[in-house]
């Protein structure tokens, strides 16, 4: 199956001779669909909502690798149905918030997240990756300050000890390396099996929790 098949919006439809110039600028496949899941996972790690619920365990103790495999169930899919819309995507995310994280999420960011994807899904299918690395960047740019919140506690506690002898200011290299936070990577999401069609056709997703 073509690019221009598996991702939609691809071909021009102005003419032929257009189309066939416009898709020797196509990215391949493989790149096309690598930062699409990248975008799928920044956009699901920088939901405050899924974040909240990660952040407190609402999902139990793995609720972090329930987040990775809440992106690979988006990516699913996607691959399962290439006719998955905006309506799709939020039936989706509110469900499994619902399910594995007993979140009922009101507000409008559901729908946010949604459109975010699908747009994400036709711009990497046209080679335009900018939304993806501005996604990275933020992604990024949390990390670091994150990093910098720890280190200035770190340090606050260390003022506030006035109770100390010399060797508790000898810490190793290695030490200081444990204390860090390693953020720059978003999650990769995790292979999940394929969504269960019910028989209106809606898409079931199997809970995590369940499997």
């Amino acid at each position: 199956m073509s690019s221009a098949t598996r991702l939609e919006g691809l071909a021009s439809p102005t003419g032929k001779l257009e189309t066939e110039q416009n898709t020797t600028h196509l990215p391949t496949q493989e790149k096309a669909q690598s930062y699409f899941e990248l975008g799928i996972s920044l956009s699901l790690c920088l939901w405050p909502a899924l974040t909240l619920a990660v952040q407190n365990h609402w999902g139990g103790p793995d609720s972090a690798d329930k987040r990775d495999w809440f992106s690979g169930a988006v990516v699913s899919l996607f691959d399962e149905r290439p006719d998955t819309d905006l309506e799709d995507v939020e039936t989706v995310l509110l469900q499994v918030m619902q399910d594995e994280f007993e979140v009922a999420v009101d507000d409008e960011s559901a729908f946010e997240v949604a459109e975010q994807i699908v747009r994400l899904r036709r711009d990497c299918g046209r080679g335009n990756f900018g939304e993806v690395e501005a996604l990275q960047s933020r992604w990024n740019r949390k990390a670091g300050h994150a990093g910098d919140v720890f280190q200035k506690v770190e340090r606050d506690e260390a003022e506030d000890d006035t109770d100390y002898d010399s060797d508790d200011l000898d810490v190793t290299d290695d030490e200081d390396e444990d204390k860090d936070i390693e953020m720059s990577d978003a999650p990769a999401p995790k292979e999940k099996p394929a969504p269960q069609i019910d028989e209106d056709g809606f898409t079931k997703v199997v809970s995590k929790k369940k499997r």
